[in-house]
């Protein structure tokens, strides 16, 4: 055999040695991506079943919330009504909250009704657009009184003529039921009022009067009552 046959097939065994050397990484690499690949595809369908796991617990925790929410309201529907009776006996009113659902939260609407529940012809409004400002200063202190409360803040609420719409005729029954719920709820109340009426049921009270000195200067005097 001469030398120049032998030239070609040794150049020729030396690239089947790098192609067989190629194919071999090629394999290495290929079993090492479907390893990896496996493994992805295991961890994504873990994610995936706990996604869903974590969306089904949202929307039980949305719904529990939601019942949380109308227990609540439900309560305050009751403790307001029940001042509104007392106060505005000859009324018939009642407080209602409309609840609806917005952008994934509960709503409320709060509203108040003329006559009872089953009655079709009962009335139905917005409280100060339909039944003026009496009843609606009677909720909306009711309403802060029960938010202080739950908020756990200080036990002490401040009315500056909070109820100075309330008309002469129940401001005595507003009265007595403003003191019962300061005290159930161990709430102390500074009312600030030119309603005298209000002072029977005060447990302290002072009067304030400006009082002028001789040398022309004026200041505000509080005495008690």
């Amino acid at each position: 055999m001469s030398v120049d046959q032998v030239h070609p097939l040794s150049g020729l065994t030396q690239r089947l040695r790098s192609v067989e050397a190629s194919a071999t990484r090629l394999t290495t690499l290929r079993d090492r991506l479907n390893s990896e690949l496996a493994t992805k595809e295991a961890e994504a369908a873990d994610l995936t079943d706990r996604m869903a796991k974590l969306v089904k617990v949202g929307e039980l925790f949305r719904a529990l919330m939601d019942q949380l929410v109308t227990k609540q309201v439900r309560t305050v529907e009751a403790v307001v009504t029940e001042g509104l009776s007392t106060i505005f006996h000859d009324l018939d009113l009642g407080f209602e909250a409309d609840l609806s659902t917005k952008y994934n939260k509960v709503s409320v609407d709060f509203l108040f009704r003329q006559g009872s529940k089953d009655d079709p012809l009962a009335i139905r409004g917005k409280p100060l657009d339909a039944f003026g400002g009496g009843p609606s200063a009677v909720a909306d202190l009711i309403l802060r009184m029960l938010a202080v409360l739950r908020l756990k803040k200080k036990p002490l609420l401040l009315l500056d003529e909070t109820l100075a719409s309330v008309s002469d005729e129940y401001v005595d029954a507003t009265g007595h039921f403003l003191k019962q719920l300061s005290e159930s709820m161990g709430l102390d109340v500074l009312l600030v009022t030119h309603k005298h009426t209000f002072l029977d049921h005060a447990d302290k009270s002072y009067r304030c009067s400006e009082v002028t000195t001789e040398d022309g200067s004026r200041h505000l005097e509080l005495r008690s009552a």
